[in-house]
């Protein structure tokens, strides 16, 4: 089921049946946000702070092509709130459904 407001994904890389979704991030106004992860996909998670690593150069991109900015500028940025947020991890999380191998 696709959701009105999900990413058009039509123009972007074709998708084979070895492609797998790793993450899903959604965020609702004044209300957080919701992130799904399969860990099963990535049995070392230092693989996944490499793919975390690559999606926020991508990001970086985005907002630079999207805004009109500097690509360094933007991902100095998104460093920077990724390390505040990081250190103070001052938001409560929430586990609706906990990882299993099952």
């Amino acid at each position: 089921m696709t959701h009105p407001n999900a990413l058009d994904l039509s123009q972007g890389d074709v998708l084979t049946g070895e492609s797998h979704e790793v993450m899903r991030v959604w965020v609702t106004n004044g209300a957080g946000s919701s992130v799904w992860i399969d860990a099963r996909l990535l049995e070392d998670p230092k693989i996944f702070g490499y793919l975390m690593s690559d999606t926020i150069r991508h990001a970086a991109r985005a907002y630079a092509t999207t805004w009109g900015k500097d690509e360094r500028v933007m991902l100095e940025q998104i460093v920077a709130g990724l390390s505040e947020e990081l250190r103070h991890q001052e938001g409560e999380i929430t586990t609706i459904q906990e990882g299993s191998l099952d």
